[in-house]
Parts: C-alpha cells; sequence; structure tokens
C-alpha cells in the first residue's frame, strides 16, 4: 500500500514539474524575449520572500530590456506581458482599449466585495461607471469641500496636542477615513476624535500585511479558477461581516428617513430603487462583425442588489481612504527632506487664505507639482493590469496575444525612466510646469479605466497638505533609512516601517 501511494505521488509530482515546465516555455515559443523564471515561482520569488514589491520586481524587469517594445514574465504560473514602448502604453490604456476593457477575471460569485468599479467586467462595468461618474463633478467637488475642510482643521487640532515623534500616517488615515466616509456616505465614524474608533480598527484590519491575506490576493490574481474552487476570499470574513453590515446599515437607514442627500449613499439607494441600470449592447468597434450591416443590437438591463452596491461602496470607502493617506505621508515625507520645497509651497499657500474649492484647485501650482512629483516617485499603486478580451497584434511587433492574457502597465518603472524624467531620483515639482508624454503619468491610472475619484482624491490631499504646512514646519524624527523600504505583502504600497516627524508650530500670523 506504501509503495502504491509513493508512487502514485511521485506520477503526481512529476507531472506538476513537466507541467510547470510547459508553462514555462510560452513566451520562448512564441520569440517574446522575458527573463528566466524559475520553477512554479515563474519571476515571482522575490515577492514571495518579502524582497521586492510587485512593482519593484516589473520595474526591475523593464529595466532589464531596454530595447524591447514588449516583454514577456512569469507570475508564477502564469504567462503575462509588460508592454515598454510609450506608444503601446497609450495603445492599451486609450487608443485601443476596446480590447483592454477589463482589469480582471476575477470569481466573482462568493466574492461580494469584488462587485466594484475595480472587479466589474464588461458591460456590468461601464453601467456602474456611467451611473457613478457624475459623484464627481466639478459642482459635487465643490459642495464636498467645506466638509474636507472642516476635517483638515480637526487634524491640526489633534496633531496641536503631540507635535514629536509623531506616525503622521496615522493621523492622516484617520483624516482620510472621516473624509470619504463623511462625503460619501453620511457617517461620522470618530475617527480623528476618538483615534481608536471601531470603525478605524476594522479599517486597518483590512489593510494589515500579512503572508496569509498575501497569499489570498496572489491566488486571486495568478489562479482565479482555483481561487473560485477553493472559495478563496478576497477580503477576510470579519472585514467582509463589519464593512457590508455598515454600508447595508447606511442603505437602510436612508431608505427609512425622508432624508435626501447629494452623496454617494442616496446615488445608490436611487439605483437600487430602479432595481436595475441600462446600457447600449455594441459598440462601434464591433461593427465589422455585422457583414451584412443588419444586425439590430438592443440595450442590456443590468439587475442591481445590495450585493452590487456593497461592492461599489467597499472600493470607495476603503481604497479611497488608504491611497489618498499613503499618497499625503509620502508627500509630508518629500518635503520634509526638501526644505526649499516645502517653504516654496507654504510661502504660495499663505497667499490664498481663504481657502475655497477654486483656490485649491487653480490658484496654488507648486503645491500641485509637489503633490504630483510626491505621486511620481511614491505612486499607491505601481502598476496597472489589463486583460486582453479580443486577439491583439502589438503595432510594429510580431507579437500576438490571445484573450485571456494579462498585460501589465509597469507605471513605477515608467515614472522613474530617466528618458522621460531626467534626474528621476530627485524632488522635482518644478517639471510640472510642463507635460510629458502621453501615458507617462500613471498614479491614477489613464484612459476610460482612470480613477473615478482622482479629482477628489487631489482636492483632498491639496486641502490637507495646505492645512498642515500653513500651521506646522514638518520635520523628520531622527534618522531614515532611504529609499524608505515598501512592503511586498502591503496592498497600497506601504513602508515596511512607520516614518516619525516632528512637527513645527507656526505662530498665526
Amino acid at each position: 500500500m506504501l509503495v502504491l501511494l509513493a508512487t502514485v505521488f511521485l506520477v503526481l509530482l512529476v507531472y506538476q514539474v513537466v507541467n510547470a515546465w510547459r508553462r514555462n516555455q510560452y513566451w520562448k515559443n512564441l520569440g517574446v524575449p522575458h527573463p528566466k523564471p524559475i520553477l512554479f515561482f515563474g519571476n515571482f520569488l522575490d515577492l514571495v520572500l518579502r524582497r521586492k514589491t510587485q512593482a519593484e520586481i516589473m520595474r526591475d524587469i523593464y529595466n532589464e530590456f531596454p530595447d524591447e517594445p514588449v516583454v514577456g514574465f512569469y507570475q508564477f504560473l502564469s504567462p503575462r506581458l509588460i508592454v515598454r514602448g510609450q506608444d503601446l502604453v497609450e495603445r492599451v490604456l486609450v487608443k485601443d482599449f476596446q480590447h483592454f476593457v477589463d482589469r480582471s477575471n476575477f470569481p466573482q460569485s462568493g466574492n461580494p466585495l469584488l462587485l466594484n468599479l475595480f472587479g466589474l467586467t464588461g458591460n456590468r462595468w461601464r453601467a456602474m461607471r456611467a451611473k457613478f461618474s457624475p459623484m464627481f463633478t466639478t459642482g459635487k467637488l465643490r459642495h464636498m469641500f467645506p466638509q474636507v475642510n472642516e476635517i483638515a482643521d480637526d487634524l491640526v487640532g489633534v496633531l496641536s496636542k503631540k507635535t514629536t515623534d509623531v506616525n503622521l500616517k496615522e493621523e492622516i488615515s484617520n483624516f482620510t477615513m472621516d473624509v470619504i466616509s463623511s462625503c460619501a456616505f453620511g457617517l461620522e465614524t470618530g475617527a480623528l476624535k476618538c483615534g481608536n474608533s471601531k470603525f478605524r480598527e476594522e479599517s486597518k484590519f483590512a489593510f494589515q500585511p500579512s503572508f496569509k491575506q498575501f497569499a489570498k490576493r496572489m491566488l486571486l490574481f495568478s489562479a482565479p479558477k482555483l481561487a473560485s474552487a477553493l472559495n478563496v476570499k478576497f477580503m477576510q470574513a470579519r472585514t467582509e461581516k463589519y464593512f457590508g453590515g455598515v454600508i447595508r446599515s447606511a442603505l437602510d437607514s436612508r431608505r427609512r428617513s425622508n432624508l435626501t442627500r447629494n452623496d454617494f449613499v442616496q446615488q445608490m439607494v436611487n439605483l437600487l430603487e430602479k432595481g436595475y441600470v441600462e446600457i447600449e449592447n455594441h459598440h462601434p468597434s464591433d461593427d465589422y462583425l455585422d457583414i451584412e450591416g443588419n444586425k439590430r443590437y438592443e440595450n442590456e438591463k443590468i439587475e442591481l442588489n445590495d450585493d452590487v452596491m456593497v461592492g461599489q461602496s467597499f472600493v470607495f470607502l476603503l481604497a479611497g481612504f488608504e491611497t489618498t493617506a499613503t499618497a499625503i505621508s509620502f508627500t509630508c515625507l518629500e518635503l520634509a527632506l526638501n526644505e526649499d520645497a516645502q517653504n516654496k509651497a507654504r510661502e504660495e499657500i499663505k497667499r490664498f487664505p481663504n481657502f475655497t474649492y477654486e483656490n485649491i484647485r487653480d490658484n496654488m501650482p507648486f503645491l500641485e507639482g509637489c503633490v504630483k512629483e510626491s505621486l511620481r516617485m511614491h505612486p499607491p499603486v505601481g502598476n496597472l493590469v489589463r486583460l486582453c478580451v479580443k486577439a491583439y497584434t502589438f503595432p510594429g511587433t510580431a507579437v500576438t496575444i490571445e484573450p485571456g492574457t494579462f498585460v501589465n502597465v509597469p507605471s513605477l518603472a515608467i515614472h522613474s525612466n530617466p528618458d522621460i524624467y531626467p534626474e528621476p531620483e530627485d524632488f522635482v515639482p518644478e517639471r510640472w510646469h510642463a507635460g510629458g508624454p502621453p501615458c507617462s503619468y500613471l498614479p491614477f491610472g489613464d484612459g476610460p479605466r482612470i480613477c473615478i475619484g482622482m479629482r477628489f482624491a487631489t482636492m483632498e490631499i491639496k486641502c490637507c497638505l495646505a492645512k498642515l504646512l500653513l500651521n506646522y514646519r514638518i520635520k523628520l524624527h531622527g534618522d531614515l533609512e532611504l529609499p524608505v523600504k515598501i512592503d511586498p505583502y502591503s496592498f497600497f504600497g506601504g513602508p515596511v516601517k512607520p516614518i516619525f516627524f516632528d512637527l513645527e508650530r507656526i505662530p498665526a500670523e
């Protein structure tokens, strides 16, 4: 019996090894240049060992093949592609978007938190994007600005109680949590004033880096069918239960009340009352399929339910607060390291003591340059992924990919390319006075899949920084090893170790 079991085990092992080896021949057989993969790990062993982030691995592969327009790599056993040429980056994200509509093929059944603008595909994504885009018009942002401004004042007050050895990221995360929950959901989380609110505690738990959560995400991203078979969840059950409950409670409360607010919750309630969204089931790029020119297209009705709304809310709530907090924290770091830039930004802010939406948006170009430069150097998402949905030949190459192939746009690598950004390691806010080539600045993505909340996040970041710089000189506390080491298991590019600051109060003039 033992001999039989050993034989079966050996046969299965040999089968898996041979299968993995065959998968690793994919790009070689197509004649696509690629770094040598390691069996089972592909090019991601450094990620598993917590040596490099995925964005850093993409950057290294990008730099290894400077003369190639496209480069293959292996995400474990999954063959994927990096686009290097800027013209091809623009084609993937913008010009030939109809071939790369989707970000993923995540298993969505049993994963309600993936039913959002990040995880939805095809017409379902188009329909939801069209319905939620109006939440971020200029008029809506102007309406939300006083709330952001008031919460920024709360942050300044909280920081006045402790100005040395401050974990600024922690307090800024409380600020962004209060902003997104108040502006979008009409919720008072008390994150800033309480510091240890239940809402904040659960959000920290959701994004706490761990190997277990990292392994789940990698399985979802790399082998979605296997993840579905194993019932792998995008978030832990505790996170899904808590935030699902909060969001459903907000929806139920709004339904029962006579209150009508111009916010995200109201938009969801209105959509749920209708029960569906309707979208034209046709794209001009598909006309070539209609040879006789007589095909008629009917609009598609996409049903909505509470699960879909929970998914939308989750990505706005948690992703919105965490990425924005990371962006503000890294900008504070760069301003602490570059005192002249900090002083110049502060003098610009002083010229507009009346904090209005228009002043923040239009009249602080140097502050905007500081934000853009920090996001260039420290993009919260350093690697954009698109899923090929129609066979595609990259112009100027002999490389054709089939539907189901993942294509990566390595934004961190592009942001670090000296041909696009001279002296990329230096913090140079002035470089943003002139525009760069198309699709070369990608902290929010680009094209139709660009982050829907980009303008809201930018407003929030600039308002927070303006209030901080007007009231404090920001300095590093103690020594800091540079460059800052990013935790490979972190969801949105957080540092391995917290960064501490000293805040020197500036007397009111």
